[in-house]
């Protein structure tokens, strides 16, 4: 999964800087002139504008890719990773202090079952060991 996700990642990027270049070149295309109406209003790029115009679209583009680019991806991660982040440290913290509370409730039975398990472990070494004493060779 994380080489799809890495695919997936690198095709939107390049995509997101083959338009930018797209709009890049359009805006310096040096052949017929450019109608852009906006907002109801009528936008001429041309041989004729003047400088302003060019430098204009060109830092918009340029604010345009920065946020295509680094804006979105920091929204998504800090708005879907982040509160994810957040329940899972909820949940372990939750998950600890039951594991705490359980262990100091029953810590009684674990000391007898870990004497227990002492005990009969060493009783079976014990067993076997006058097991192999005994057998003839």
């Amino acid at each position: 999964m994380k080489t799809l996700f890495k695919i997936l990642f690198i095709g939107t990027a390049l995509m997101v800087l083959v338009a930018m270049f797209g709009g890049f070149a359009l805006l310096h295309h040096h052949g017929s002139d450019m109608h852009i109406v906006l907002n109801d209003e009528d936008l001429f790029f041309g041989a004729g504008d003047d400088f302003g115009g060019w430098l204009g679209a060109s830092i918009g583009l340029f604010i345009a890719g920065v946020v295509c680019l680094l804006v979105v991806p920091l929204v998504l991660l800090l708005g879907v990773a982040l509160p994810l982040l957040i329940v899972c440290g909820v949940f372990a913290v939750m998950l600890a202090a039951l594991l705490g509370a359980g262990a100091v409730l029953g810590s009684p039975l674990i000391l007898l079952g870990l004497l227990l398990f002492v005990v009969l472990r060493n009783r079976n070494r014990a067993m076997k060991a006058s097991a192999a004493r005994t057998e003839p060779v």
